[in-house]
């Protein structure tokens, strides 16, 4: 799965949350966070479990995006 982007970064904006204090709840470093916003690494199960953990209202169709499923669209 790919972290929806643009979802957390307006996650983050409505609860006035800097990418340090997200990094605090899903368990990992900053920088982490910062590449994976970036686009320069991707999430591995302690982001993506963290994240599930830190926005549990959000729908996993909502964090994440399924590369998958656009994939069968395109064959």
């Amino acid at each position: 799965m790919v972290v929806n982007r643009d979802v957390i970064r307006t996650l983050l904006k409505e609860n006035q949350w800097s990418q340090n204090e997200l990094a605090n709840r899903v368990g990992v470093s900053r920088v982490t966070i910062s590449r994976i916003l970036n686009n320069k690494r991707g999430a591995g199960r302690k982001v993506i479990g963290g994240l599930i953990r830190t926005f549990p209202n959000q729908g996993v169709s909502t964090l994440f995006i399924d590369i998958y499923k656009n994939k069968e669209e395109v064959l």
